[in-house]
């Protein structure tokens, strides 16, 4: 049953763990992704922070989230995490509602590197909103377009060897769009641009 996007975000936020895994902290009205990554030529890992303004709602999902023991739990509880796919995951999974559109920005954040398995990280994650979508949707019937766009955040001291000749999207996968951490923090959401979206019905 096709609901309107204020419904289907509320039902995100009624049905996602957001106890455990909500981003929930703000700096003036923005809200903070923070993630561990080493500096370029540093051997001790630094907190990298982003700070993104919202318009509409969010609701971000830190994925990637630790539990105690300093590991992340199983995304799927009931399936073996050893080395598997759905292994893989992306730092942080952001659902923005804006009107009547629901978008879901995928990011991943790296320090003075771009390695071939981020690709894999972020495919895994887009598969991971899909199970997500699909659960919603077998379990209650409520359903929703999203619309859904894949980011790496770096600080690669020459990032252009990865990226195409526009210096945008990585040569690996077009899909994903690629940000310096100093040119996206401070900026609004809306400012993450990407041309390729994908649907999720």
């Amino acid at each position: 049953m096709p609901i309107n996007a204020q419904g289907y975000f509320n039902a995100l936020r009624s049905y996602l763990n957001t106890r455990h895994y909500a981003v929930t902290e703000m700096d003036g009205g923005r809200i903070v992704l923070k993630e561990k990554i080493y500096p370029p030529g540093s051997t001790t890992p630094v907190d990298q922070k982003v700070r993104l303004s919202i318009t509409g709602e969010a609701l971000v999902i830190n994925l990637d989230k630790k539990n105690r023991t300093g590991r992340s739990d199983p995304l799927f509880h009931f399936l073996d995490d050893n080395a598997k796919p759905w292994s893989k995951r992306c730092d942080f999974v952001i659902f923005h509602r804006i009107g009547e559109r629901i978008k879901v920005h995928c990011i991943e954040f790296k320090s003075a590197s771009l390695p071939d398995s981020l690709v894999d990280q972020l495919e895994a994650s887009e598969a991971w909103c899909r199970a997500l979508h699909s659960t919603i949707r077998h379990y209650t019937g409520e359903t929703r377009r999203l619309h859904l766009t894949k980011y790496v955040f770096s600080c690669h001291p020459n990032p252009a060897t990865y990226l195409d000749p526009d210096g945008k999207y990585l040569l690996r996968d077009h899909s994903i769009r690629h940000y310096l951490y100093s040119d996206i923090d401070g900026k609004s959401l809306d400012a993450l641009d990407n041309t390729n979206i994908e649907s999720i019905n």
